[in-house]
């Protein structure tokens, strides 16, 4: 059975608001946990949770591999080629089994050498909940434009988890039940999303092979996601190499606050990532053509974003965080302006070099970006605590988008082999 042809724009509509029903459980359902949690656990609990968190997301984004890019471009392409999705969807579970393990070797190792990761229960299913997150077949909807089909059962799983921290958190001891509820609402959801995907699509199994191809496909862009992780879902992880577990407390609460703001960006990205995709196809003018549009939509939501957020900084922090948490208000203000720098970056990055192929000069980009944030760390963290790493991210951030600026300006002036091939 062939996939439907590309999406009209009633269509992109109605994947815009499924992804948006997506992102608010994602983000904004955890922030009703967090004036709970806050309390519940203190601010060196509250530390303990996002340094475990953060590492779990790195083994998450191990897991994942890029794939939630490189997937949803290959899928885009072959929209109506049943065949090439199973080997796709193979390729990519393949993958993931393969890169789990390395995770779980790689989790071994820093539970005996790692002290902030101290607590053995709290780290695993920490661990468990990355994986899970990785493991979700978004990707593959979104590249078919068909994400209504899975958004309902994910936030289904979501409001799950919400109502189950609300009732089973009672003391700091059970941090641990954050990630274990997230990580097993994900794995039902996960199942039921990969069952949805081989209605129409046969069964593939993975094979090495397969496997093989696929990690070579997703490699620029894990590189991507790891270099852009190192200053921006790592920072509490890293943090917690510098500076105890109460001054995380600070810098994460204010760090939720601000993703969450952040991460409303997120459908806006991928409901128009897959037209951009297939516009390349066409040749870079019709790319071009999309652009200015991509430019005012995402600017002008990341703006208004971080304009708010600056605005009701003391308020969330007040109402969200609680007492006790005042010095994160200073924090969230400087991460405030986040969304409208990400924003401009995504449609620099992700919907301009990406869709051209330019991945090295992309990842290049990204990975001087991790390079950069290294050094601001130790030069900014050690005297400035949680608001040195909150420095460190947003000049990191500016200091990547000046340089995908750049590469957008080259990339305009000459013609690269990969573009002269797509007739642009």
């Amino acid at each position: 059975m062939s996939a439907a042809g590309p999406a009209p724009a009633a269509g992109l509509l109605r994947n815009i608001a499924a992804l948006y029903g997506v992102q608010i459980a994602t983000f904004v359902l955890p922030l009703i946990t967090v004036p709970f949690l806050a309390r519940t656990l203190g601010p060196h609990a509250w530390g303990a949770l996002a340094i475990a968190q953060a590492f779990g997301g790195l083994v998450g984004l191990l897991v994942d591999y890029g794939f939630d890019l490189s997937g949803t471009r290959e899928v885009a392409r072959d929209r109506d080629h049943p065949q090439r999705r199973a080997e796709l969807l193979a390729g990519v579970l393949g993958a993931r089994l393969a890169l789990m393990a390395v995770g779980v070797v790689v989790t071994l190792v820093a539970g005996q050498i790692v002290p902030a990761l101290g607590d053995p229960l709290l780290l695993w299913a920490a661990v468990a909940w990355g994986a899970a997150q990785a493991l979700s077949l978004m990707w593959y909807f979104q590249g078919l434009e068909r994400v209504t089909q899975v958004a309902g059962l994910d936030v289904a799983a979501k409001v799950a988890v919400t109502a189950g921290i609300l009732l089973l958190v009672r003391r700091p001891a059970d941090a641990w039940l954050v990630p274990a509820l997230g990580a097993g609402a994900a794995l039902v959801s996960n199942a039921y999303a990969l069952w949805l995907a081989h209605r129409d699509t046969p069964f593939c199994r993975p094979t090495w092979r397969g496997t093989r191809h696929t990690l070579r496909l997703g490699w620029s862009m894990f590189v991507f996601r790891g270099s852009a992780a190192f200053y921006s879902t790592a920072s509490a992880f890293l943090l917690g190499l510098f500076v105890p577990a109460q001054l995380v407390g600070y810098y994460a609460g204010a760090e939720r606050i601000a993703r969450a703001a952040q991460g409303l960006l997120t459908p806006l990205h991928r409901a128009l990532y897959p037209r951009f995709a297939r516009a390349a196809g066409e040749g870079r003018a019709a790319l071009r053509q999309q652009l200015p549009g991509g430019l005012a939509v995402m600017g002008g939501a990341g703006l208004l974003l971080s304009v708010g957020t600056v605005l009701a900084a003391p308020l969330l922090v007040g109402v969200l965080l609680g007492p006790g948490f005042e010095a994160s208000v200073a924090v969230l203000r400087v991460l405030a302006a986040l969304p409208v720098v990400i924003g401009v970056n995504m449609v620099l990055g992700l919907f301009w070099l990406v869709p051209l192929g330019l991945d090295r000069a992309f990842n290049l980009t990204v990975a001087g970006g991790a390079l950069v944030n290294a050094a601001l760390i130790l030069l900014l963290v050690p005297p400035l605590g949680p608001l040195g790493m909150a420095l460190a991210v947003l000049c990191t951030e500016l200091l990547v988008g000046l340089g995908l600026y750049a590469q957008y300006r080259a990339s305009r002036r000459s013609r690269t082999p990969h573009a002269a091939a797509l007739g642009g």
